[in-house]
């Protein structure tokens, strides 16, 4: 009996004995394996992609939504006589010569005026040569004393006055022949016209328009700009250029033949003429005033969107790409000596369209992220692959 107590107690002693062998086993296992599970997860980096912080040539811009564009030089042909439009020379974006015949206007009163003209001015002659031969006449007979003194002085007289009547009939004419040159309607400036008034057949006053030119070889507009963007392009001078698609018109005055010449790498030469309030003055919106070289003939009244001024003179920056500055505070994920990410905000100055200027925050050779940064966090190892250009 005691033997069979004996070996019951060895064999329990035996088996708990086991039990806590595999049990200290397993908990020496587990321990292990999340050490090793950590260190792993320690000297793991992750892949990205960056990009080296360097300088380069920025020109900068400033986005406009859409611009009304006008031109300074506009003049209406008028009609400078009564009368009807027989005849117009010129079509809507014809481009005319200043004094160029664009129409003609029909007074039927001028050529009987003229004639009535003519014949006061043939009556005034004729007095003018009887006056002058009496004088001749009296003068010789004034020195055969067959005339008196007081006789020839009046022929004298007589004669001064029917000079003085043909001199004024010739001068009535004139004005009368200044009538039918009236008739023809010419154009006050050089440019294209972009009105008709009057078509044939018409009756027009004098004073009255006729056509409407402009002079589109330099024109302007004025728009209202974020001070942002306008002191993105600051200071203002240099030379400027503008960047459209002529698709972008939205209000044509009228179809320009010069639009053939037109490609969306067309740029037209644009010159800062006034910003208000000046710079010295803090405000968030600013009147800006720009002229716009158009001797290509290219551009024409009305409503352009999605215009680009930017400047032609670069700068040279510290810059990194746009696309890579995030939240309206400015940060960038960097890859640190350690290659550990860290956050760095940054102080950024002029941009383009594709890079932003770094004042402060970055250093020249530094690695910004590139990749999608959503789930990093400062600290995280990197192994990143360093993108030459973007």
């Amino acid at each position: 009996m005691t033997t069979v107590k004996t070996l019951y107690f060895a064999a329990t002693f035996v088996i708990l004995a086991l039990s806590a062998a595999f049990l200290g086993y397993g908990v020496y296992l587990n321990s292990t394996s999340d050490s090793f599970i950590e260190t792993m997860l320690a000297s793991r980096a992750i892949s990205l992609s960056g990009v080296r912080v360097s300088r380069r040539d920025l020109y900068p811009e400033m986005c406009l939504d859409y611009i009304d564009l006008r031109t300074r030089m506009e003049a209406d042909a008028i009609a400078r006589i009564d009368g009807r439009i027989e005849e117009l020379y010129v079509t809507q974006g014809q481009e005319v010569k200043r004094d160029q015949p664009i129409g003609k206007i029909v007074n039927d009163d001028v050529p009987l005026s003229i004639s009535r003209a003519d014949a006061d001015v043939a009556k005034a002659e004729a007095a003018y040569l009887q006056s002058k031969s009496t004088v001749d006449r009296n003068r010789r007979l004034a020195a055969e004393d067959a005339v008196s003194v007081s006789e020839l002085e009046m022929s004298v007289s007589q004669m001064a006055a029917s000079k003085a009547e043909f001199d004024a009939a010739k001068i009535a004419r004139q004005q009368i022949e200044q009538q039918r040159g009236f008739q023809i309607v010419t154009a006050p400036l050089s440019g294209a016209v972009i009105v008709i008034y009057q078509q044939p057949g018409n009756f027009v006053s004098k004073g009255m328009p006729v056509v409407m030119i402009a002079d589109f070889s330099k024109m302007y507009f004025t728009k209202l700009v974020n001070d942002k963007e306008i002191k993105n392009i600051a200071p203002i001078d240099g030379k400027y250029s503008l960047h459209t698609d002529l698709s972008n018109m939205t209000e044509k005055a009228f179809d320009n033949a010069g639009r053939s010449s037109f490609s969306e790498d067309t740029a037209f030469s644009v010159e800062i003429s006034d910003v208000s309030p000046p710079f010295s003055e803090n405000v968030p919106i600013r009147s800006v005033t720009c002229e716009i070289d158009n001797r290509l003939g290219v551009m024409e009244f009305g409503v352009y969107t999605d215009i680009i001024i930017r400047k032609d003179t670069p700068k040279r920056a510290l810059a990194i790409p746009l696309s890579l500055v995030f939240d309206e505070d400015p940060k960038v994920y960097v890859c640190g000596a350690d290659s550990r990410l860290a956050v760095r905000g940054l102080r950024l100055g002029t941009y383009d369209a594709e890079y932003v200027e770094v004042m402060d925050g970055l250093a020249e050779g530094d690695v910004v992220i590139s990749s999608g940064t959503e789930g990093l966090e400062p600290g995280m190892r990197v192994d990143v692959n360093v993108e030459e250009d973007m």
